[in-house]
């Protein structure tokens, strides 16, 4: 038996070209890995044939289990939505799109001891370069707000230990997730390691950020700040947060 279990999870909004790519590549590294796990795919109210085929995939693949929502709640909801369900000792997550390369999941693992999360960034980023820009400008902005010193705070390829993660509390039901994930978890003192990670092209679809998404990441970002500042009992402590681990 492996010394630790993963619950793996996905969000997928209208990903009907992509989610099975996705299910399949977690079944078969996390299998290969000689790991228990499950996968956690969340169905945000897509409108295409995404829950056609993963109700399809169920048979295929006995690992699986979907979470529906009736209308789309957003990428943070059904992340939360996912972590609550999930029940091995790493959540690990990453997005119904394809674009992280997961046969890299097993570089991850060795790493995963004691309580400590492992985050990626990504390599060879597969977008444009204003998209790069605003993501390089944001990081920079989450760590003069919030001392948050990882490479690439939105980069959907993390392992979190689940008894740590179910204590942080989480809100958004919006992209902001990934930052307020990661500000909690360093205000946590949970030790976070990083590692690099493949990001390649989307195959089929298109991304669902849309600029409208700024204001609302703006506005969480404020309410952050005032939640904060309501609990503030003096600095974060705890191991420090961003070790690179080649």
């Amino acid at each position: 038996m492996a010394p630790f279990s993963i619950s793996a999870c996905a969000p997928a909004f209208n990903e009907a070209g992509n989610v099975a790519r996705v299910v399949r590549a977690l079944d078969e590294t996390l299998r290969a890995a000689g790991v228990d796990y499950e996968i956690i795919i969340v169905d945000d109210g897509s409108s295409d044939e995404t829950p056609q085929i993963l109700n399809a995939l169920r048979g295929e693949v006995p690992a699986l289990a979907v979470i529906t929502h009736e209308t789309n709640e957003g990428y943070g909801k059904s992340l939360r939505d996912a972590f609550a369900a999930a029940a091995y000792d790493y959540v690990f997550y990453t997005d119904g799109d394809g674009q992280f390369d997961l046969a890299q999941v097993p570089g991850f693992l060795p790493l995963l001891d004691g309580g400590n999360a492992v985050v990626g960034y990504r390599v060879g980023r597969a977008e444009g370069a204003l998209r790069r820009f605003f993501s390089w400008g944001y990081n920079l902005l989450v760590r003069v707000l919030f001392g948050l010193k990882v490479r690439d705070v939105d980069c959907s390829f993390k392992f979190l230990p689940r008894r740590e993660l179910r204590s942080l509390a989480l809100r958004s039901d919006k992209f902001f997730i990934d930052t307020e994930l990661m500000v909690k978890l360093r205000r946590a003192g949970v030790p976070v390691l990083e590692r690099g990670v493949r990001h390649r092209p989307r195959e089929h679809g298109r991304s669902t950020v849309s600029p409208m998404h700024v204001f609302t990441t703006l506005r969480e970002i404020f309410s952050l700040t005032a939640e904060f500042r309501k609990k503030e009992t003096g600095p974060a402590t705890g191991p420090r947060v961003g070790k690179e681990v080649d």
